[in-house]
């Protein structure tokens, strides 16, 4: 979570706005950051996949939900859970635009707490050296492992010297991994929502032009699911796949083009440019300052009559000394005369 800040334009205050979402929208923004064209107020280490993770993540930067220290290495990364403060005040404070990246269908959970796919596989599967590769590739078909490969990758753990306690053995048995539906993403969507208000940007996965391979299919039908819940939800959408097709995906993705999940970092300044630009365009309208002769001219029909009143006041008391001032220099002048 990053939430940001835009610099005002001839006719509007600042931009607030949080994005939610992986590195693909987090490195951009911290591009624009270093070239002066936004200010960052408050940042937070986790990185969110899906929608669930997304209200997970404000949930517990507002207080609202805390993660089991045992599952901080599959949420946050780290082993301990991160500061929230500053976050959490940044958010109270108010916020404009929400920029939220949903690249993903695919949930890891342990009871009611989201996961974080990526280390789910880097802080459990690999940093085992492939002991539980057979669990792991269990699971991935969508059904919590069998007791007989949990027992299999708890022995192996044992005897290779590594942690193979009751703790383990019930996060073996008790993640699964399941694909959030259309209705399923349009419901947490309307949640968010709901839940902080403001305008929302919802930005989906790049699918490569003339690619037709299965991955590319589902991220095509996954971004379909999005446009429709975005719109349910008064939200707009945007497929970055356009800006592959405008680019061309040697110049934007990694690898001169070959990954197909990470753009290239000299693209992110047209990435970063691309998703600002999103949020000034949903950001609320702006009343332009007014100029000081319009000002007045605007000004409420009583504080313009109370104006009026107090400057005939002014005038009439000036007169009133003038006429007084005649009358005497009359009677000194009759006096001469005599």
């Amino acid at each position: 979570m990053v939430i940001f800040e835009l610099p005002a334009t001839r006719d509007g205050a600042n931009l607030r706005a949080v994005s939610l979402g992986s590195c693909r929208v987090r490195n951009p923004l911290f591009v624009l950051r270093d070239r002066g064209d936004l200010r960052i107020r408050a940042e937070g280490p986790t990185p969110t996949h899906t929608a669930a993770e997304a209200l997970q993540s404000l949930a517990v930067a507002l207080g609202e939900q805390s993660i089991p220290e045992a599952l901080n290495p599959y949420v946050f990364e780290s082993d301990h859970r991160p500061s929230v403060d500053r976050l959490a005040r940044a958010l109270r404070e108010g916020v404009d635009v929400f920029l939220l990246e949903i690249s993903d269908d695919k949930q890891f959970s342990y009871g009611d707490i989201r996961l974080n796919q990526n280390f789910v596989s880097r802080n459990l599967v690999q940093a085992h050296r492939g002991i539980l590769l057979d669990w792991y590739r269990e699971i991935c078909r969508g059904a919590p492992a069998q007791e007989a490969t949990v027992e299999t990758a708890l022995r192996k753990l044992r005897d290779g010297g590594s942690r193979h306690d009751d703790g383990l053995a019930e996060l073996l048995r008790g993640i699964k991994l399941e694909r959030n539906a259309g209705p399923e993403i349009a419901r947490t969507l309307a949640a968010l929502t709901a839940k902080m208000g403001g305008r929302w940007v919802v930005v989906g996965p790049f699918a490569i032009p003339g690619d037709d391979g299965d991955i590319m299919q589902r991220r095509r039908a996954f971004n379909e699911a999005l446009n429709e819940a975005a719109g349910a939800c008064g939200a707009l959408f945007y497929d970055p796949s356009q800006l592959l097709f405008a680019h061309g995906k040697a110049t934007a993705l990694a690898g001169g083009g070959v990954d197909i999940y990470e753009y290239a970092e000299s693209f992110y300044p047209t990435l970063g440019e691309t998703l600002v630009g999103l949020v000034r365009r949903v950001g609320p309208p702006r009343t332009p300052t007014p100029s000081p002769e319009a000002a007045t001219a605007e000004r409420p029909r009583s504080v313009r009559r109370a104006w009026a009143i107090g400057l005939e006041a002014a005038w009439a008391k000036a007169a009133k000394r003038v006429r007084r001032l005649v009358r005497k220099l009359r009677r000194g002048v009759a006096k001469l005369a005599r």
